[in-house]
């Protein structure tokens, strides 16, 4: 069977296969191969209480398949208190340990639920976790599932690497040694990316502004790496400027994919967020899933800074336009966005 063991001293949890005829006292000695601690300093818990009886099988315990253990250091100084104290004091040591790591869960759901980013990217990639979010119980009981199959693995992980390493000049075991190394330095990478940029494994919200052509109120997706403007046939016809596409401007907008380009409107006033101030404005009419995109060369053309610390686009000396929020950008597919060189 397969149990789970819980370190009060170090808060380490790891996973570990044993046989359910194990004695307890047996089973104490396979924890000193694991964590160096002295059987005489073991004090093991379940549910809270002090397994004791060391000639007991652990199935005459209560342990069964899939439990969670603690295991407390009994201190020296403690080895001459009566046992029940002992087992007090450990079971005590035990319980917080186990309270504060139903803490640490239930802080890092609060923080999920106060950034829709992180959210809405779990909803993608687990959903099942997703559906717990609103439930502090059903929650932290899945976080402990995967705690305990991400253990499982290293466990499995770690015996496959001593299996290939009692044979390393096998060339087969070799490899495979070199690709359990590799597979523990990306997970070890991506560990260090979740402490120091948690924000890289969340979509990103795009930079949109809004913008008036003749008057209607549409949004732009501002994008620094677009060579060049474009506006959607639908937007323009929106907007009443399809009479202005001259269609000798014709070719193939080529970046991440390609897109017909059916023509280019040399000259429109614009103006950019709350300002009345007009500006003109050259589009090249492609339909991408993205109506207008605001590209590199109008951004040149107007001197435009993107400021994030603001969270505006600075467009020449007196102009700002706050970037919309998420809620008030528009949904799009960004899977199917072109950008043009």
């Amino acid at each position: 069977m397969q149990v789970t063991i819980s370190r009060e001293d170090t808060g380490d949890i790891f996973s570990i296969e044993i046989s359910e005829s194990l004695t307890l006292s047996d089973f104490k000695i396979y924890l000193q191969a694991e964590t160096d601690l002295d059987p005489s300093t073991q004090i093991i818990l379940l549910n809270g209480n002090q397994l004791q009886g060391d000639s007991k099988e652990l199935q005459e315990l209560g342990i069964k398949n899939d439990d969670l253990l603690v295991l407390v250091q009994q201190q020296q100084q403690r080895q001459q208190q009566q046992p029940a104290s002992a087992a007090a004091n450990a079971a005590t040591a035990a319980n917080d340990a186990t309270s504060e790591l139903y803490q640490r869960i239930e802080l890092s759901r609060q923080q999920i639920l106060n950034d829709p980013n992180v959210v809405e990217q779990i909803r993608f990639q687990q959903p099942d976790l997703h559906a717990t979010l609103n439930d502090a119980t059903q929650f932290r009981q899945k976080i402990l599932d995967q705690m305990q199959e991400n253990n499982q693995r290293n466990l499995e992980s770690q015996q496959e690497l001593a299996r290939l390493q009692a044979d390393p000049d096998d060339p087969e075991n070799q490899a495979r040694i070199l690709e359990l190394i590799r597979q523990e330095q990306i997970e070890e990478n991506m560990k260090l990316a979740w402490e120091i940029s948690p924000e890289s494994f969340t979509s990103i919200h795009m930079l949109y502004i809004k913008l008036k052509i003749n008057g209607v109120e549409v949004t732009a997706l501002v994008d620094s790496g677009a060579g060049m403007t474009t506006i959607s046939e639908e937007i323009a016809e929106k907007v009443g400027i399809t009479r202005l596409i001259d269609t000798r401007f014709q070719g193939q907008a080529v970046g991440v994919g390609s897109q017909k380009i059916k023509g280019k409107i040399h000259n429109v006033a614009i103006s950019i967020g709350d300002d009345s101030n007009e500006l003109p404005c050259s589009f090249h009419v492609v339909n991408t899933s993205t109506g207008i995109l605001f590209g590199l060369d109008m951004l040149r053309r107007h001197r435009c800074v993107i400021d994030l610390e603001k969270d505006v686009l600075i467009i020449g000396k007196h102009i700002e336009a706050k970037f919309l929020t998420e809620f008030e950008a528009p949904k799009q597919d960004l899977s199917k966005h072109i950008v043009p060189e």
